[in-house]
């Protein structure tokens, strides 16, 4: 298949984030030599500058890190609670709202940014957030993205004040190409950049934050901030074809990834052929019964009793592997285990062999619509991941993690990393991480050919959506299997906006982003 765009290829280091502005920023801190988790950080927080449909420093990031000196994967787990003051029940009998402060959970990524620099990082926080104090406050151009998306969520900005003061500050959607300024955030990022994380959870800001969302309707408080800590779970991971690859543990949903991996690496997809109807059946059916696992037992462990293990399990994965069958499944059922929306995502590999895969988020488009007064803080909606059923193990209640849809992978061979990649893209990103590992690692895709291979998308029932690349045959032969097909666009962003970056047996890295979305890959 020949690329739409070409591959980027480096040997000192490599970004490919959301945005090519952040794109830039991190590799500009590799060049200044820091690290992979200098260049992530850095770009990450741009991106919660240009990108605030899909992220904010109100929302969640996670992230796993490659330590090249220690030869291992850290979790990085830095998402919020429930505050403590919710109301469940007014809840369960209105339905959540569609939109408003008091649909935010705790924002960690803040937290998460400040643990990661402490442990990995070399430039300190105060210049790997420079980059975006200075687009905050002198202005970056609004992209086609953002415009858009403005746009389409004009009329519900607009019934928040300081939302709409902060995104249509001439009294209108901006157009592509005008500056933004988000004064009030960059002096938030000052704060943060010159005092530490500590002042977003503990010190004056905190107050000011807990204060001034009390006043636009929200639940969440001082202690709330106060009590938040960044999770550092054990990662989990699973043996596919000769590669090790390690998943976000719960709360993140990156056990459905691993679960399909574990699942199909008892079968010879490459047999089946890229593309093709059998290889696109197969993986369907196989993410069918992870979903049902996930929806049937996945909650906040330190809430329930959910041992993520337990579905990677060699003979679980093989009792859900006989389930699969030659015709397109109407509803999957869960296996029998012995039990007691918005996002960005970025990739970056340093010349000393550290990488780090990291995806942030305020989960729908601007998240709860809800800016703080004063601080520029663009507030998530992640109570929206929870479930108002009682009988859920993610069902909603104060001081608990809602389930999350935000994974990142990395790869490995032997000890050293090989793949980095993620998506955006909420239900999705699991179903695009499982396409883009089993093209990297099944076929041996070239990274941009990978990412711009065409996607199905699968949300319930027998409906199959794929891009209208795949070809009639294709089409037909899915048809013949039971799927519902329907045809999306070529290139369709509801099937995510992906960045990779490969590591080949000299160091060189190879780096791509997908052409759905407006990501950009860059090396040096």
């Amino acid at each position: 298949m020949q690329a739409h765009r070409p591959t980027v290829r480096a040997a000192n280091g490599a970004v490919a984030s959301g945005h090519h502005l952040a794109t830039a920023a991190g590799l500009a801190a590799l060049r200044d030599g820091g690290t992979a988790v200098d260049g992530a950080i850095a770009a990450a927080a741009v991106c919660a500058v240009v990108k605030p449909s899909a992220t904010a420093i109100g929302g969640d990031v996670f992230a796993l890190v490659y330590d090249a000196r220690r030869r291992e994967v850290i979790a990085y787990n830095g998402s919020g609670a429930a505050p403590a003051a919710l109301d469940v029940e007014a809840l369960r009998a209105s339905g959540y709202p569609a939109s408003g402060a008091i649909m935010a959970t705790v924002p960690g990524c803040v937290a998460a940014w400040s643990d990661m620099m402490e442990a990995h990082g070399k430039l300190g926080l105060e210049r790997a957030l420079a980059p975006a104090i200075g687009y905050a406050a002198e202005g970056a151009p609004v992209s086609a993205l953002l415009a858009g998306a403005i746009a389409e969520q004009a009329d519900v900005l607009a019934a928040h004040p300081e939302t709409a003061r902060t995104y249509m500050p001439r009294g209108r959607v901006p157009r592509p190409g005008e500056m933004l300024q988000q004064p009030d955030l960059a002096q938030t990022l000052r704060e943060i950049a010159s005092q530490g994380a500590d002042t977003f959870y503990r010190g004056p800001l905190a107050a000011r934050i807990a204060e001034a969302t009390r006043g636009i309707g929200g639940a969440l408080g001082a202690a709330d901030l106060e009590a938040h800590r960044t999770d550092l779970p054990e990662p989990i991971s699973v043996r596919h074809q000769g590669c090790q690859v390690y998943g976000q543990p719960p709360v993140s949903q990156g056990h459905i990834l691993l679960e399909e991996l574990a699942i199909a690496d008892g079968i010879d997809l490459r047999r089946l052929g890229p593309g093709s109807a059998e290889l696109i059946h197969t993986m369907v059916e196989i993410k069918k019964l992870a979903f049902a696992d996930r929806d049937a037992f996945a909650g906040d462990p330190r809430s329930v009793d959910f041992d993520v293990r337990r579905l990677l399990d060699p003979a679980f994965v093989a009792s859900r592997r006989k389930a699969l069958g030659g015709r397109a499944a109407e509803r999957a059922e869960p296996g029998e285990l012995a039990l007691p929306a918005h996002t960005t995502y970025l990739a970056v590999a340093d010349r000393d062999g550290n990488c780090v895969s990291l995806i942030e988020s305020v989960f729908s488009s601007f998240g709860s619509r809800a800016v703080v007064p004063g601080t520029g803080i663009l507030l998530n909606d992640r109570l929206r991941g929870f479930s108002l059923d009682r009988r859920s193990p993610n069902a909603i209640a104060p001081g608990k993690r809602p389930v999350h849809t935000l994974n990142a992978v990395v790869a490995l061979d032997g000890s050293t990393p090989r793949f980095v990649f993620g998506t955006p893209g909420a239900q999705a990103q699991v179903q695009t991480n499982f396409q883009l590992a089993v093209a990297l690692i099944d076929m041996g895709m070239d990274v941009q050919e990978a990412i711009e291979a065409p996607r199905w998308y699968h949300t319930t029932g027998r409906t199959l959506e794929i891009e209208a690349r795949f070809t009639d045959d294709v089409r037909r032969a899915l048809s013949a299997k039971g799927h519902e097909v329907t045809v999306l666009r070529d290139w369709d962003p509801i099937t995510g906006g992906a960045q990779v970056i490969a590591i080949d047996e000299n160091g060189v890295f190879a780096a791509g982003a997908d052409p759905r979305r407006e990501g950009m890959a860059a090396g040096y």
